[in-house]
């Protein structure tokens, strides 16, 4: 038994894609030690080692932080929207021995035994593996798919 769709990589296709996914990543929550650090060590290039272009340099790396924080929905959407594979159409076959996909820059299979988890979101599934997660939106999948992807994930 195999089931076959399609869909394009698209702008609409990568924000559905990163805001379903956010709040499983490690990126849902800034990088408190980070900054913490970065700003104390500004402080005592500042005051301690007396060097302002340090402890500037060192609290500015912090803001910067912050902002790449802010801004990463969008920077990562550009950044998939630059790639070569942006507008191509790919298309997943579900069978037997796990997900394949295609386009004309890269083809992968995760098979169903390297599934460790599959997540159902409010608008997809997050597919979780040892090498990362993978997300398919609900839009392009029959219930007879999401069916399938759920039995043979728990076998």
């Amino acid at each position: 038994m195999a089931f076959t769709t399609t869909y394009t990589l698209d702008k609409p296709y990568f924000y559905e894609c990163f805001d379903e996914s956010l709040p499983y990543s490690k990126r849902a929550k800034p990088k408190y030690f980070l900054l913490v650090l970065l700003v104390a060590l500004g402080l005592f290039g500042i005051y301690v080692l007396d060097d302002h272009y340090l402890g500037s340099f060192m609290i500015m790396l912090a803001v910067l932080e912050c902002v790449a924080f802010y801004y990463r929905r969008p920077w990562w959407v550009t950044r998939q929207m630059l790639s070569r594979a942006s507008g191509s159409e790919v298309t997943l076959t579900f069978d037997e021995e796990g997900i394949k996909s295609a386009n004309h820059y890269k083809s992968y299979q995760l098979e169903w035994q390297n599934i460790s988890e599959v997540i159902d979101t409010q608008q997809g599934i997050i597919i979780k593996n040892k090498s990362g997660m993978q997300y398919i939106s609900k839009q392009i999948l029959t219930p007879e798919i999401l069916a399938f992807i759920n039995k043979k994930a728990t076998q």
